[in-house]
C-alpha cells in the first residue's frame, strides 16, 4: 500500500523547493555576473539552444518551453537582444510571428573559463551530497518536471551547457 502524504509533507517540500530556488538564483546570478546575465536569461539561452538546436522557434514556442508567458520571455528576449545574446527575428512566412535566434555571443560558454567556472559552480552546489543522491535528486526533478508539464514536448531541456 502507498503511503498518503499529509499536508505538512507537502508544504514543507512545497516551501523548500522556493528557498532552494532563492539560493540557486543567488548563487547562479553571481556566477553570470561577469556576461551581465540573470540567471533567468541564462536559462532562456539554455533553452533555446537546448530545446530548438538548429531552429530559431518562435516567442510562443521558446515560452511553452521555458515554462512562462509568452510576454514575460519576450521581455526577457528583448533585454537579451539589446545586449547581443540573440536577435528577435520576423517570421518571413507571417510577418505577425517573432523568432528567437541565437548570436554567436553564446559560444562564450564553451570557452575553457567557462567550463572551469561551471564545474566550480556545481562542486560548490552539489558537494555536499554525494553522487547517487545528485542522480536521485535530477530524476526526482524529471520527473515532477514532467508531471507539471502540459505535454512533454513543452518540457524543459538539460541547460548544463550553458554554465560553462
Amino acid at each position: 500500500m502507498e503511503e498518503r502524504l499529509d499536508d505538512e509533507a507537502r508544504a514543507r517540500a512545497f516551501g523548500t523547493v522556493f528557498v532552494v530556488t532563492q539560493h540557486l538564483t543567488r548563487l547562479a546570478d553571481a556566477a553570470l555576473d561577469p556576461l551581465g546575465l540573470t540567471t533567468k536569461q541564462w536559462l532562456l539561452l539554455a533553452v533555446l539552444a537546448r530545446g530548438f538546436a538548429g531552429r530559431q522557434p518562435t516567442l510562443s514556442e521558446a515560452a511553452a518551453r521555458y515554462g512562462s508567458s509568452r510576454q514575460n520571455v519576450k521581455a526577457i528576449a528583448v533585454g537579451l537582444a539589446e545586449s547581443g545574446w540573440l536577435d528577435l527575428v520576423t517570421d518571413d512566412a507571417d510577418r505577425r510571428v517573432v523568432r528567437l535566434r541565437l548570436t554567436e555571443r553564446v559560444q562564450v560558454f564553451d570557452t575553457p573559463e567557462w567550463r572551469t567556472r561551471q564545474t566550480s559552480l556545481f562542486t560548490d552546489l552539489f558537494g555536499p551530497l554525494p553522487a547517487p543522491d545528485v542522480r536521485t535528486l535530477g530524476r526526482l526533478l524529471e520527473h515532477w518536471l514532467a508531471a507539471l508539464t502540459p505535454t512533454t514536448a513543452t518540457a524543459l531541456p538539460a541547460p548544463e551547457r550553458f554554465l560553462r
